[in-house]
């Protein structure tokens, strides 16, 4: 899976820019914006083509989710200790997919059968914020031990080292930094890691 996480802050075009990298092969958007009230982030949806929808996940607004039936709800680590397990449940029965961020590979146990995505971070030094190096040991191969959500490699994710991560036995890669760095390069970006990651040979 190749997840994309939006830019912080505004980035002109944005939205038809999502709606690109959806064509470029892209299986999700994560629209992500922590500045952002809620008003905000319903108005980037409005100019957002709706076909779009079913692939966008939206960081912590059940309600803007059911409103514009998106694919699901990402929830900061703040947001998970605060929401009782029971109703996360039922979001997922309701069809909703739901993905967090961890930091430690210890945490993958805890996580099992409540998320469908794990964003699993720092794995290489970060992009986007400098200064913020990679947590993960060198020759260090993912063990789920049973856990069935889909883990993810966050930071520092690009194509110099999209083929190591896969090689670690991650799920997919969620992208951030190789894909905003440099805005009017992310659909080419995004096809080269698209590229690396579904090498047969790795």
């Amino acid at each position: 899976m190749l997840l994309i996480i939006t830019h912080p802050e505004h980035v002109p075009n944005e939205t038809q820019l999502w709606q690109q990298l959806l064509h470029a092969g892209a299986d999700a958007i994560l629209l992500r914006k922590p500045q952002w009230p809620p008003e905000a982030y319903a108005q980037a949806l409005e100019q957002t083509d709706p076909a779009c929808y079913p692939k966008i996940m939206i960081a912590g607004h059940w309600e803007l989710y059911q409103r514009f039936g998106l694919m699901g709800v990402h929830f900061s680590g703040q947001q998970r200790e605060q929401t009782d397990a029971q109703l996360i449940a039922e979001y997922r029965r309701q069809g909703c997919r739901t993905s967090t961020g961890i930091h430690h590979v210890a945490a993958l146990p805890l996580a099992d059968n409540a998320w469908d995505y794990l964003l699993l971070s720092p794995v290489f030094d970060s992009i986007s914020k400098p200064g913020y190096k990679a947590q993960i040991p060198p020759g260090f191969k993912l063990q789920k031990n049973g856990c069935n959500a889909n883990v993810l490699a966050l930071g520092g994710v690009d194509n110099t080292n999209a083929a190591q991560a896969k090689q670690m036995g991650f799920d997919g890669l969620a992208l951030l930094g190789a894909i905003w760095q440099i805005p009017a390069t992310a659909v080419q970006q995004l096809q080269h890691i698209r590229s690396i990651w579904n090498d047969p040979m790795l």
